[in-house]
């Protein structure tokens, strides 16, 4: 139970209870997440959302960043009802704040109802490529990429949109950022994939592009997988020293066709997406940085876990405003041994007025 957990930091005047979590499924790179579709549909909205971020205590720097977007302009007719990501950044700030302010009108570029999952994709897979542009002059492929080469960033969306009287969820992620769905019940369902070198799939992935095999492109360093022995991603943005040196230049080595770009160590930024109809079950959303988790198994410090995150929720009276619940969310896996950046975007879900 979640108040054994905090101990002394338990948060006076909660209630909390046991939950059941569910994951959404994994079968490819994009996945139809039936189990989160239970209720009534209609027309959902954001009631209220809330955003926070707190430098991780061994950290020197917040290289989190995040946004939400109201009503998000696709053409002169349409707009995406709301916008949501948390980008997670590593070796500095700069891929991530690329992110925070542009990956959302890549999207919009791209987006249609028809084949949402498929349009966010590429929009990840251009972003990409414009993050590794080479930098001028004659050294220049050797540091490229927004931020120098070693700069990159994970990342997690999630957008409501109308079709009709349907109010629809897609979500993406790349890297270990998350989204979560917290239904009325308190039941959660993840709505990402944690992209890393332990999934054994991740690793034969990025194995399968090695030329040679007695030189293992994944390594167990520093108690973890990691790509290169460097990285414990198995798909981010950015990074290019992990990436092949021909993606700058719009060129393809053939290492990787669906993408249309070299894969260099195995490192994509080819998301995982889900997408789904909004009910009237459905009573929290919530995107995160991985800090907000506790992955001890990872060698993360503490943190929340699905359970217990719904746990938090589920006790919070209505007229608490979603600032400040994203504030507790964040204070709590901070109190719980999170050592890492927490950054977390809280929204509030309800039927639309008409």
């Amino acid at each position: 139970m979640l108040h054994q957990q905090l101990g002394k930091h338990a948060l006076a005047g909660l209630q909390t209870r046991s939950v059941p979590c569910i994951r959404a499924p994994v079968k490819s790179r994009r996945s139809l997440s039936t189990r989160a579709s239970v209720g009534t549909p209609g027309r959902i909205a954001i009631v209220d959302y809330g955003v926070k971020s707190q430098r991780g205590t061994v950290r020197k720097a917040n290289e989190d960043r995040a946004n939400f977007v109201s009503q998000l302009p696709v053409d002169a007719k349409y707009f995406i009802n709301a916008y949501a990501g948390v980008y997670d950044g590593h070796g500095g700030a700069a891929v991530a704040e690329w992110l925070e302010k542009k990956l959302a009108g890549v999207i919009a570029k791209r987006f249609n109802t028809r084949n949402p999952e498929q349009a966010i994709a590429d929009a990840f897979e251009a972003a990409d490529r414009a993050l590794l542009t080479a930098t001028s002059g004659f050294l220049g492929l050797g540091e490229r990429g927004v931020g120098g080469s070693r700069c990159g960033a994970t990342a997690a969306v999630a957008m409501l949109f109308q079709v009709g009287e349907a109010t629809k969820l897609v979500t993406a992620n790349v890297g270990d950022a998350r989204v979560l769905l917290v239904k009325s019940t308190g039941e959660t369902v993840q709505l990402t994939v944690d992209h890393v070198p332990d999934d054994e799939n991740e690793r034969r992935r990025i194995q399968s592009f090695n030329p040679n095999p007695k030189l293992p492109l994944v390594q167990f360093k520093a108690g973890t997988w990691r790509v290169g022995g460097l990285l414990a991603l198995s798909r981010a943005f950015g990074d290019a020293y992990l990436k092949g040196s021909l993606n700058a230049e719009g060129f393809s080595t053939g290492q990787d066709r669906s993408m249309g770009y070299s894969s260099g160590f195995g490192l994509i930024a080819s998301p995982y997406t889900t997408l789904n109809d909004l009910t009237s079950e459905d009573a929290w959303l919530v995107v995160s940085s991985d800090g907000l988790y506790s992955e001890e198994a990872r060698g993360g410090g503490g943190g929340l876990d699905s359970r217990g995150l719904a746990e938090l929720l589920m006790a919070v009276d209505k007229s608490v405003p979603c600032d400040t619940v994203a504030s507790i969310l964040a204070s709590t896996a901070v109190n719980l041994g999170s050592t890492d950046d927490v950054t977390v975007v809280v929204m509030r879900l309800g039927a639309a007025s008409e």
